[in-house]
């Protein structure tokens, strides 16, 4: 086994153990080929040459152009959080606590001092309490997943700092050979260190609700629910924090908000994968269309896709859970609906995530600016199986209902995207 590698950034889950990625352990949700990197630092794709036009990217223009307004707000306890918490609309609600030494500040991170996340629709926020940089990962419509850092430091104006040292961990099989993200759930020891061997293939949607969040902090979990979180050691050694020492951490006035709740977990595993997707699939359809002027080697991709997209092997619910307030309406906020009130963020949290079993990334910048060829393509076979025209046995699941109402959904709230349907 190799030892683990030590990163140069520090966002969501960075360093690897051993386990190797063989053909065998490629799920259903993925493809064939579907950890093999991607030269997307080259022409077509041209990574670190280009100018990023993410949310971040746009922000920082604006802060650059005027030294003043970097002067926000310094709060004696989070520092630049709260100020770029609003300025990237991430809700404070969204707060997801990870006690594995899995970051470049590790030597500020164990189970008592755990690191917080915070996500929007597509923007990533990482904060430890007493460590120098905040951690910021954002979606860009070319480039993929594209990272910053700020300096906790109250005599500098905040300015987000773009850093692709972080390549070195996130464009890696975990990520699907692109700048992307990657979750994981592993067991770690007494000192928060990772312990080797006992990480699960990339945590998505599809992974059983008992594989995941090894080293997460679980908070409002319904009681006959048995998951990896809450935990220290491994194995027969592997013991349940104290909880004295969980509601200290969740009622901690150390993170802007309470706990570590379950449905932010459950749609961060979700949608951290779902943004990897759209990336591999626009960067290998541009290099495809460069090579060979069409797209005739990207139907297995494009089909594992769909049913990723539709949830097709989404592991159930144990029993239903309820979002808290805060969350469910900074979630929604933004939601589309259709005529009858219906959007693709209505959550059903009884045996699914969600009540119409398709993403809402389908409507996203991400994926509206992907490569129209590759973008066209999946909407036409989408259309298909919406109308269960696709003769494929894995989207039989689908109940026709279902179908009909996303394809309802889906006219009214992007019919840019649709048109021709």
């Amino acid at each position: 086994m190799r030892k683990p590698h030590k990163s140069k950034c520090g966002f969501l889950f960075f360093v690897f153990t051993a386990l190797a990625w063989a053909p065998g352990s490629i799920r259903a949700e993925d493809f064939q080929g579907s950890t093999h990197m991607l030269e997307f630092e080259k022409p077509p794709l041209g990574y670190k040459g280009k100018v990023a036009t993410d949310p971040v990217a746009v922000l920082n223009k604006s802060l650059r152009a005027n030294r003043a307004a970097g002067w926000k707000e310094y709060h004696p306890k989070f520092g630049y959080l709260p100020a770029v918490l609003e300025m990237l609309c991430v809700p404070a609600a969204s707060q997801m606590l990870v006690f594995s030494k899995t970051s470049v500040q590790r030597r500020f991170i164990d189970s008592e001092n755990p690191r917080a996340l915070y996500f929007s629709d597509d923007v990533y926020v990482g904060f430890v309490p007493g460590a120098p940089d905040l951690e910021i990962a954002t979606v860009d419509p070319d480039l993929g997943t594209v990272f910053y850092t700020v300096s906790q430091d109250d005599s500098e104006p905040l300015r987000f700092r773009r850093n692709d040292d972080c390549l070195s961990c996130h464009a890696s099989a975990r990520t699907m050979g692109v700048p992307g993200f990657v979750v994981r759930s592993l067991d770690a020891d007494a000192a928060a260190e990772i312990i080797a061997g006992t990480d699960a293939n990339n945590v998505t949607h599809c992974t059983p609700i008992e594989d995941r969040w090894g080293s997460w902090m679980v908070s409002n979990t319904p009681a006959n629910w048995i998951h990896r979180g809450n935990a220290l050691g491994t194995g027969d050694t592997r013991v349940p924090i104290e909880q004295k020492l969980l509601a200290r951490i969740f009622d901690s006035a150390r993170y802007p908000a309470k706990g570590s709740e379950i449905v932010p977990l459950i749609l961060h595993d979700h949608q951290t994968h779902m943004h990897n997707y759209i990336t591999r699939l626009n960067m290998e359809g541009q290099q495809r269309i460069a090579s060979y002027g069409n797209l005739r080697y990207l139907e297995s991709q494009i089909r594992a896709f769909l049913r990723y997209l539709l949830f097709v092997e989404e592991a159930p619910l144990p029993s239903p859970v309820i979002a808290s307030k805060d969350f469910l309406a900074a979630f929604q906020k933004n939601a589309k609906r259709d005529s009858r009130g219906r959007s693709l963020k209505d959550l059903d949290l009884q045996t699914r995530i969600f009540r119409f079993p398709c993403s809402f990334l389908l409507d996203s910048d991400a994926f509206r600016k992907m490569s129209a060829p590759v973008r066209e393509a999946i909407l036409l076979r989408l259309h298909k199986v919406l109308q269960g025209e696709n003769p494929e046995p894995q989207f039989e699941k689908l109940l026709a209902a279902d179908r009909q109402a996303i394809l309802e959904i889906l006219k009214e709230t992007a019919p840019d995207l649709t048109a021709g349907w």
